[in-house]
C-alpha cells in the first residue's frame, strides 16, 4: 500500500535523536556544534562540509533530520534535500541560507519542510529541532510518514489554480484579492502560508490569514509561486469521484468561516480565532494527502463508511492505521505551520483528546464542522456528532444553538455574496 523505500532503524530510541549538518564552512558547522552542547542537547549530532559526504552518511546510518546549507559547491542544498526526499523520503528536511531571494524560494519549496536563515540563534535552532523530533512521534506507520513527508504541495481543485492564473493576467488586480481566491482552496491556502511564514521571509509574527500572506508577499511574488508549476498543484489523480474533491473544499472554506465565527462569539484571543479560521480551512487536509497519494484505498474508506455505517475517523483507521486528522496535522507541522494550528487539526474531531480545560480552537473547529456537515444535509454518514458531553463540562452544553444560529448566518451571507 505505501512505498518501502525507508532507512532501517536498529535501535529506535537513537534514531529519534540523530540530525546531520551539512555546511562547507566548518566555522558555522563547528558554531553549531558548540551552541548545541552549551543547550545540553541531547541529539546525536553528525557533521559534514560536503553534500557528497552527506549522501554517503545517510547511506551508512539513518537519520531523522538534514539541516543542509543552500550554497555549497558541486552539490548545494537544494539539490542535496532532493536526493534526500528520492532516497530518505521520511527525513525531516531543513535548509539553511544567509540569502533569501525568491529564486532560492521557488528552487527549495518542493525539497524542504522548513527553512532557517543564517546566522541562526541558539533558541531558534534548539526549538526547530526539537519541534521536527516530536512530529516524528506523530504516526506511528513508517508508510504515512514517507507519504506525508515527501509531499511538497497539497494537491489543488483544477477550476480555482485555472482562476488563480487568470486572475494574474489583470492588470488591475490587488494581492487582497489574490489572497481571497487562494483563500478558496485548502492546497494553496497551506502553501502560502507555509511560504510566507519561513524564516526567508523575515516576519515578526506568525500570518494566520492566506489574504494577510497574499498582500504581505505582494502580486509580482503570488505570480511567481503561481507559474512556477511546483509550487501549487492541480489535482490530477483517477480514483475517486472528482465532486468529492470539490465538496470537501467547499466544506473545508465554510467550516473555517463558521470556526472562527463561534471562536469570536466565545472570545477567543485573536491567536486562537486565526488558528480557528485556518485551523478549519485546513482541517480535512489529511484527506487530501490520502486522496493524492492512496486514492484507490482512500475509496475503500468511504466504501466502508457505506456498508457498516462508520466515521470516515473510524474507517480511516481501519485501513491506514491513522486518521486523516493525525496525517494533516503532521504534515502542516512539518510545513512550520504554529502548533495551535496543528492541534486544532489534529483533535478536531476530539477535542476532549487534546487535554484542554478551556474552548479552544480545535473545539470550535469541531462544532462548526459538525454544524457545517448538518446544514448541508450531505450523505448522513459524513455527518458527525457533537461532543455535548465535553461541551457540558466546559459550561458551553447549552450554546450549540446560538453556534447553530451563528452557522447560518455566515453561511448564508457567503451564499449572497
Amino acid at each position: 500500500m505505501f512505498p518501502d523505500n525507508e532507512p532501517t532503524v536498529v535501535n529506535a530510541a537513537t534514531a529519534l535523536k540523530r540530525v546531520l549538518f551539512v555546511d562547507d564552512d566548518q566555522n558555522v558547522l563547528d558554531e553549531i556544534e558548540r551552541t548545541l552542547l552549551d543547550t545540553n542537547s541531547d541529539y546525536e549530532m553528525a557533521f559534514t562540509s560536503s553534500g557528497r559526504d552527506a549522501l554517503r552518511k545517510l547511506e551508512e546510518s539513518a537519520f531523522d533530520i538534514v539541516v543542509a546549507d543552500m550554497h555549497m559547491p558541486e552539490i548545494g542544498g537544494a539539490e542535496l534535500l532532493t536526493e534526500v526526499t528520492r532516497l530518505y523520503p521520511q527525513t525531516v528536511r531543513i535548509l539553511l541560507s544567509d540569502n533569501a531571494g525568491l529564486d532560492l524560494v521557488l528552487r527549495s519549496s518542493t525539497t524542504a519542510h522548513q527553512f532557517l536563515t543564517k546566522p541562526c540563534d541558539a533558541a531558534t535552532l534548539r526549538r526547530t529541532l526539537d519541534r521536527a523530533l516530536r512530529i516524528r512521534e506523530m504516526l506511528a506507520s513508517p508508510g504515512l510518514r514517507t507519504v506525508v513527508s515527501r509531499m511538497s504541495s497539497l494537491p489543488t481543485l483544477p477550476a480555482m489554480y485555472t482562476k488563480l492564473v487568470e486572475s494574474l493576467d489583470d492588470p488591475e488586480i490587488s494581492s487582497r484579492e489574490l489572497g481571497d481566491i487562494i483563500a478558496q482552496d485548502v492546497g494553496m491556502t497551506a502553501k502560502i502560508l507555509q511560504i510566507a511564514n519561513s524564516a526567508f521571509f523575515g516576519l515578526y509574527r506568525y500570518v494566520a490569514n492566506p489574504s494577510e500572506a497574499a498582500v504581505y508577499l505582494g502580486v509580482d511574488t503570488i505570480r511567481a509561486l503561481t507559474l512556477s508549476t511546483t509550487v501549487f498543484s492541480a489535482f490530477q489523480k483517477a480514483g475517486l469521484n472528482p465532486s468529492f474533491i470539490g465538496q470537501l473544499q467547499q466544506h473545508s472554506m465554510a467550516t473555517g468561516i463558521v470556526a472562527s465565527a463561534i471562536a469570536k462569539a466565545e472570545n477567543l484571543p485573536k491567536k486562537g480565532c486565526d488558528a480557528s479560521l485556518v485551523g478549519g480551512l485546513l482541517h480535512d487536509a489529511g484527506k487530501l494527502v490520502l486522496a493524492a497519494n492512496c486514492p484507490k484505498e482512500y475509496a475503500d474508506v468511504l466504501v466502508l463508511m457505506q456498508k457498516e455505517n462508520i466515521t470516515a475517523y473510524t474507517a480511516e483507521r481501519r485501513i491506514f492505521g491513522a486518521t486523516h486528522a493525525e496525517i494533516g496535522s503532521y504534515l502542516l507541522w512539518l510545513w512550520g505551520l504554529p502548533d495551535e494550528v496543528c492541534r486544532a487539526v489534529a483533535f478536531h474531531h476530539q477535542p476532549r483528546e487534546s487535554a484542554a480545560t478551556a474552548f479552544t480552537a480545535a473545539a470550535a473547529i469541531h462544532v462548526a464542522d459538525a454544524l457545517e456537515h448538518e446544514r448541508a444535509a450531505v450523505d448522513p454518514i459524513f455527518q458527525m456528532d457533537i461532543d455535548l458531553d465535553f461541551l457540558k463540562k466546559l459550561g458551553l452544553g447549552g450554546r450549540v444553538a446560538e453556534w447553530r444560529r451563528l452557522c447560518n448566518e455566515q453561511l448564508n451571507k457567503k451564499e449572497d455574496a
